[in-house]
C-alpha cells in the first residue's frame, strides 16, 4: 500500500483568534517562501556620531521624563531578528505567537528598557497650530518654508540648526536646544515615520513646560506607536518599520538568550557630555555605581544590562549567528521550554535600577488601551502573564477593533482627539482598576496543560515550510513513542496496525525534511504482491551463540524507547 502523501498544516485549527489569517505576512511565506527583510527606519546613528547630549540639557531630561532614552545611546539594529519577530507578531492579540505561548512587549519592558514614564496623563492634543509660528516660541526660529511638511518638521534641518549649544548660552537658549534634542530622540527612533527623515511637531507643545512634560505617559505612547508599527509590518506588501525597534530587540535579546550575542568582556561606559563639568561628572558616578551592581547580575539578564548601555560598550561579541532570517524562523520554531526566560526582571534586579524605571510599576499589568493622538492599541498582559511570574490560563476574547488600526492623521487635521477617543481615555483613567493577577507561576508549564492544549489549536504553528520541518518530526517521533509504549501488551494484529502507522509517520517526517529521496533505494512498497495480503511479524528463529564471559552489567537505560515491546501472540 502506498503512503498517503502528507500535508503539513501550519495551523490555525480553530480559526476563532486569529481571524485575519488570510491577510498575514505568514500566509505569503507558507505559499510562496518568501524572504524579505523589513527595513527598519531610524536616524540615531546621526545623532550618536554628533555627540550632542550637552551636559546642561541633562537637568531638563530628568525633569521631562527623556533621560534614560537619553542615555540609552546607539545600538545596531539586527533586520532579520525584526523581521523574524514581526512575522510572529498577531494584530488579533498583540502578542508574538512563539512554540510555547503568546509573548508580548509590555508596559513593564518600556519603562525598565527605556526609562520612560508609564503611569501619567494620555497623550493628545491638537493636531492643527501655527506650526512656524510654534517652532519660533519654543525653539527660538522658525524653519524655511520648504522645511516643514504640514505638522511634520524636516530631521536634517532641525540636527543642523542645534548641531552645538553655544558656550555663553543662557538657560532660555539651553532650553530650546533641550526642546530640539527631544525631538529628534523622539522623530528619530520612538515616534518615527516611513520616511525616518521628518518629526512630528504634534508633540512640541506637551515640551514648553519641562516638569508638565514629565507628567505625561510617554511610555505608554511609545508602545502605542510600536504596536500600531507591528501591526502594520504584518501586511504581505508592508517594505518599512519604524517606531522604537531598539525596545523588540532589547526585549528579544533579554528573553531568548540563544539568540543573543554572547558578550566576553564590557567596557566602561563613557558619556557624551564635558566630562569637565560637575553634572557629567555626577552622572558618570552614577552610571559607574549601577554598572556595577549590574554587572554581578546573571547572564540572562542581559537585557536590562543592554539598557543602560553594556551593548553599545561590548567588546568581543560572539557565539551566535545574527542577521540571518531564515536562521532566526528556525531558532524559534526549535525553542525549548528552557529557553525562555519569561522573568528577566526580578526583584533584585529592579531593585537596583534607577527609581525611574520602576515607578509605575502598579499599572504594569492594566489591561488598558494605549493613546497617542490618532492611535488608540489594546495593551493585553493577561495573554502573557508568565511575564509577570503568574499562572497563564486561556485568555478571554481580545478586541483589537480593525477600524482602530485603520486610523491615522490624513485628513483629519481638524479632530478633537480628546473628544474622539474620550471612552478609551476614560478606561485609562481608571486603569489602577483593570490590572490582572493570577497565582504565582511554579515551574515550567506542561506540554499538555490545558491553555497549551488550546494555544496549539489556535496559533500559526509554523512560518516557513523548512522552520517547520523540526516541530513536524519531533511530533512523529512523539507519536511513535506513545504507540510503542514498553509497558503495554499488543497482539499481533494491533502491533501490525501501529508498524503500518509507525510507517506513515516516518514517512512523513522524510517528506517534511525534504529528505524523501534517501528512500529511493528502498523497496517501499512490493507491487508484486496482493494488495489485500498483510505482511506478519517475521518469526524469530532459535540461534546457538557460543558462551560469553560474564561482565558487569550495564546501567538500565531511562528512556521508555530502549526497551522491547512485547507483542503476545
Amino acid at each position: 500500500m502506498e503512503p498517503r502523501r502528507f500535508v503539513m498544516d501550519p495551523g490555525p485549527s480553530d480559526p476563532s483568534v486569529l481571524t485575519r489569517q488570510d491577510k498575514h505576512i505568514s500566509n505569503k511565506i507558507w505559499e510562496e517562501g518568501l524572504y524579505t527583510l523589513l527595513h527598519c527606519r531610524r536616524r540615531e546613528a546621526v545623532r550618536e556620531r554628533s555627540g550632542r547630549l550637552h551636559a546642561r540639557f541633562i537637568p531638563y531630561l530628568q525633569r521631562a521624563g527623556f533621560y534614560g532614552i537619553a542615555k540609552l545611546g546607539f545600538i545596531k539594529m539586527d533586520w532579520a531578528l525584526i523581521t523574524a519577530l514581526v512575522e510572529r507578531w498577531r494584530q488579533e492579540t498583540h502578542t508574538f505567537h512563539l512554540p510555547h505561548g503568546e509573548m508580548t512587549i509590555t508596559l513593564q519592558d518600556v519603562e525598565v528598557m527605556l526609562g520612560l514614564p508609564v503611569d501619567g496623563e494620555v497623550l493628545v492634543g491638537s493636531t492643527e497650530l501655527n506650526w512656524s509660528g510654534l517652532c519660533l516660541q519654543l525653539l527660538g526660529v522658525s524653519p524655511p518654508p520648504n522645511k516643514l511638511d504640514g505638522s511634520r518638521l524636516n530631521m536634517k534641518w532641525l540636527q543642523d540648526t542645534f548641531a552645538v549649544l553655544p558656550d555663553d548660552a543662557n538657560e532660555v537658549t539651553v532650553q530650546q536646544y533641550t526642546r530640539a534634542y527631544i525631538l529628534e530622540l523622539l522623530g528619530g527612533s520612538y515616534f518615527a515615520d516611513k520616511s525616518g527623515e521628518k518629526v512630528h511637531l504634534m508633540f512640541l507643545p506637551m515640551l514648553e513646560d519641562f516638569d508638565a512634560a514629565g507628567r505625561y505617559s510617554w511610555g505608554s505612547a511609545v508602545l502605542a506607536w510600536l504596536y500600531r508599527e507591528l501591526c502594520r509590518a504584518t501586511d504581505p506588501d508592508s517594505c518599512d518599520i519604524a517606531g522604537a525597534l531598539i525596545l523588540v530587540q532589547l526585549w528579544a535579546w533579554s528573553r531568548f538568550p540563544h539568540i543573543s550575542p554572547a558578550i566576553k568582556s564590557i567596557q566602561p561606559i563613557v558619556n557624551a557630555v564635558d566630562d569637565a563639568n560637575a553634572n557629567a561628572n555626577a552622572d558618570a558616578d552614577a552610571d559607574a555605581d549601577v554598572l556595577k551592581c549590574l554587572l554581578m547580575l546573571p547572564n540572562h539578564c542581559q537585557g536590562v544590562l543592554m539598557a543602560l548601555g553594556k551593548w553599545r560598550n561590548a567588546k568581543d561579541i560572539k557565539d551566535v549567528s545574527t542577521h540571518v532570517l531564515e536562521q532566526y524562523r528556525s531558532d524559534f520554531s526549535r525553542q525549548r521550554p528552557d529557553q525562555v526566560i519569561w522573568e528577566p526582571y526580578t526583584d533584585d534586579v529592579l531593585s537596583s535600577l534607577p527609581e525611574y524605571c520602576r515607578i509605575g510599576q502598579e499599572v504594569w499589568r492594566s489591561v488598558t488601551p494605549l493613546i497617542c493622538f490618532q492611535i488608540v492599541e489594546w495593551h493585553l498582559p493577561n495573554r502573557a502573564l508568565r511575564q509577570f511570574g503568574m499562572q497563564q490560563d486561556i485568555p478571554q476574547p481580545a478586541n483589537t477593533d480593525v477600524k482602530l488600526h485603520d486610523c491615522d492623521l490624513r485628513g483629519k487635521v481638524h479632530e478633537n482627539w480628546r473628544q474622539r477617543w474620550r471612552h478609551y481615555i476614560s478606561i485609562w483613567d481608571h486603569r489602577r482598576e483593570h490590572v490582572v493577577t493570577r497565582d504565582k507561576m511554579v515551574g515550567l508549564m506542561s506540554y499538555h496543560d490545558p491553555y497549551m492544549d488550546w494555544y496549539r489549536r489556535i496559533t500559526r504553528r509554523f512560518i516557513s515550510r523548512r522552520s517547520g520541518c523540526y516541530e513536524m518530526m519531533t511530533l512523529c517521533n512523539m507519536r511513535i513513542c506513545e504507540m510503542f509504549h514498553p509497558e503495554q501488551e499488543l497482539d499481533p494484529a494491533k502491533f501490525m496496525e501501529l508498524a503500518a502507522e509507525a510507517y506513515q509517520l516516518a514517512f512523513n517526517a522524510l517528506e517534511a525534511s525534504n529528505e524523501l529521496h534517501r528512500l529511493d533505494s528502498v523497496q517501499r512498497v512490493n507491487t508484486d504482491s496482493d494488495t489485500n495480503t498483510h505482511t506478519t511479524v517475521p518469526p524469530t528463529a532459535t540461534r546457538r551463540r557460543r558462551p560469553r564471559a560474564q561482565r558487569p552489567p550495564h546501567p538500565r537505560p531511562s528512556a521508555c524507547h530502549l526497551h522491547p515491546i512485547r507483542v503476545v501472540v
